[in-house]
C-alpha cells in the first residue's frame, strides 16, 4: 500500500531560534523537519477539535448530572484534614 499522494504546501516565517529548536527535535526523532511538523501540527490539531466535539445524552442523564452538581458539598474527612494542614510553601 503506497502513501497517499501530497498535494498541499504551507509556506511559514518563523524566527531562527524556533527553526533551530524545531530542527534539533526533528533530527532527535529520526524525523524531516516537515514530518515533524506535520506530525506536530495534526496531533494538535486532532487534540483541539477533541476539546470542541459536543457530548449529547439523554435529558434523563442530563438532569440527573445537573442534580448532582447542585446538589451542596459533603465534606470528607480526608480532605478537610487536608486542608487544614500546613505546608512549608504555603503562607
Amino acid at each position: 500500500m503506497s502513501a497517499p499522494r501530497k498535494t498541499r504546501t504551507v509556506n511559514l516565517r518563523i524566527d531562527p531560534e524556533a527553526h533551530d529548536l524545531i530542527a534539533r527535535a526533528a533530527e532527535v526523532c529520526g524525523k524531516s523537519i516537515t514530518a515533524f511538523m506535520t506530525e506536530a501540527s495534526v496531533y494538535t490539531a486532532q487534540e483541539e477539535l477533541l476539546d470542541q466535539r459536543f457530548i449529547g445524552v439523554s435529558a434523563e442523564v442530563f438532569e440527573a448530572v445537573s442534580d448532582k452538581l447542585a446538589a451542596p458539598g459533603v465534606a470528607r474527612d480526608e480532605l478537610v484534614k487536608l486542608f487544614q494542614s500546613k505546608v512549608e510553601w504555603m503562607d
